[in-house]
């Protein structure tokens, strides 16, 4: 009995399993991996090559993006390590955390007026003070009653799960809204926004413990640029843009490439 053909078999077999588990190996985020080692659902964000759309059967869509070409998802490992041998899927991430804190005000330290910091009003002599301009608020919320902020919302989402309100229930939204465009209304015009004349677009992306979802980020991004937004501010701990996070950087890019202005917070994190 020969064995030649028997010893091609295995090899063959062989190679393929390494073919395989090479694919995923360079399909699947670490962070990924990490989360893979238990039986749990894993939240990812599945990235497609261009032009193409892979299978998805039952999996558990909760966002189809038109900005990136991908999708949001909770899978389970198995359906993770379907879609990472579809030649339609470029890359699966971590659906992974981001978060604000409530403002607190540092103790012996005089209130500060951003708007004075950067010396603003030699550009409003000008006649240059945001107005026109729609800034998106991707954040906790903006409390719409605060008296600097009255009239300034034009349109509002709320992305979180569970919380069907735009109120900001932290404050740091509401915070950087003030900074851009406060009216000064508050403090009789003393304490004024960088640019009081831009109009508001309150996208709530964070929920009431602080914490938020980068599929919700691409998904606020993603409606900021479809309702008029021309500055998206994303002031967010955990939002690092670049090779770490692929999905929301593409985000990012396609935004800037519409014309917008990204603005993303940096030292936050102390």
């Amino acid at each position: 009995m020969r064995r030649e053909p028997l010893v091609f078999v295995l090899a063959a077999a062989l190679l393929l399993s390494m073919q395989f588990a090479h694919t995923e190996s360079v399909k699947i985020d670490p962070a990924v991996k990490r989360m893979m080692s238990s039986d749990g659902p894993v939240p990812v964000i599945v990235i497609f090559r261009d032009g193409r759309s892979p299978d998805l059967q039952d999996i558990d869509v909760r966002y189809r993006y038109h900005l990136i070409n991908g999708i949001s998802a909770v899978c389970s490992r198995d359906e993770i390590k379907r879609l990472a041998e579809d030649d339609d899927v470029e890359g699966i991430y971590l659906d992974g955390d981001v978060s604000v804190t409530a403002p607190v005000p540092p103790e012996g330290v005089d209130s500060v007026c951003p708007s004075e910091m950067v010396d603003a009003e030699r550009v409003w002599a000008e006649g240059i003070n945001g107005s026109g301009v729609i800034v998106a608020i991707i954040d906790s919320g903006i409390d719409k009653n605060h008296p600097d902020l009255i009239g300034k919302v034009v349109g509002e989402k709320n992305f979180v799960e569970g919380e069907d309100t735009t109120e900001d229930l932290v404050g740091h939204g509401t915070l950087c809204a003030g900074i851009i465009a406060g009216s000064g209304r508050a403090s009789g015009g003393r304490y004024r926004g960088i640019a009081p004349g831009a109009q508001l677009l309150n996208v709530r992306v964070i929920g009431s413990d602080g914490n938020g979802k980068v599929s919700d980020i691409i998904a606020g991004i993603e409606w900021s640029l479809d309702n008029g937004a021309k500055v998206l501010s994303l002031s967010l701990a955990g939002l690092n843009l670049g090779e770490t996070n692929p999905p929301v950087t593409m985000a990012a890019d396609k935004a800037m490439d519409a014309g917008a202005v990204v603005c993303v917070a940096a030292g936050n994190n102390g």
